[in-house]
C-alpha cells in the first residue's frame, strides 16, 4: 500500500482548489485571505486500514508555502503539487467568513471530500471528511487543517 501517496492526496484534497469549469466559486475568497507565507499543520485520521503498520492511521504534518496573488485568484491557496485529477466542486456555498464543498475527483484516485472552511484575521481553519477506496479497500479520512499568515514571502 503506498501510505505516502495516501497522505499527499488527502492534504492536496483539503486544500481549496482551482476549478477548471467557468464560474469559479473560489472567487468568494478574494479579500478572506491576503497574499503572504502561510504555515499549514494537518491533522489526519486515516482510521484502521488493513495492512498498515500501527501508528501510521494518525499523521500530523506541517509546511509553509508561499502565497501569491495569482494563487488567491486561482484559489490555489496550498500546496499545489500533487493535486489530484479530474475533480469537480460540488454544492458551494459561502456564508460570512464559512464557506462549504464536496470535491468529487474521478479517475485513478476517485474520492468524495466533504470541505468546510472558516476564514479569520491569521489564516483559515478546514475540516475535511474523505471518502476513497485504495486498492479495494474502502477508506474514510478525517482531516484538521490549520493555516496560519507568517507575513510577507522572502
Amino acid at each position: 500500500m503506498k501510505i505516502v501517496s495516501l497522505v499527499g492526496l488527502a492534504c492536496a484534497a483539503a486544500v481549496p482548489l482551482a476549478v477548471c469549469a467557468a464560474g469559479n466559486p473560489f472567487e468568494a475568497f478574494h479579500g478572506k485571505v491576503k497574499p503572504g507565507m502561510y504555515e499549514y499543520r494537518t491533522e489526519m485520521d486515516m482510521g484502521a486500514i488493513p495492512g498498515m503498520p500501527p501508528g501510521m492511521g494518525k499523521q500530523t504534518h506541517t509546511f509553509q508555502h508561499c502565497v501569491t496573488e495569482e494563487d488567491v485568484k486561482k484559489g490555489e491557496m496550498g500546496r499545489s503539487d500533487n493535486m489530484p485529477k479530474n475533480c469537480e466542486v460540488k454544492d458551494f456555498k459561502m456564508s460570512g467568513n464559512t464557506a462549504s464543498y464536496t470535491m468529487v475527483c474521478t479517475g485513478e484516485h476517485a474520492m468524495t471530500a466533504h470541505n468546510r472552511i472558516t476564514f479569520n484575521d491569521t489564516g483559515y481553519d478546514m475540516d475535511m471528511r474523505m471518502k476513497m477506496s485504495q486498492g479495494g479497500q474502502p477508506m474514510d479520512m478525517k482531516q484538521h487543517m490549520q493555516a496560519r499568515y507568517l507575513g510577507a514571502c522572502k
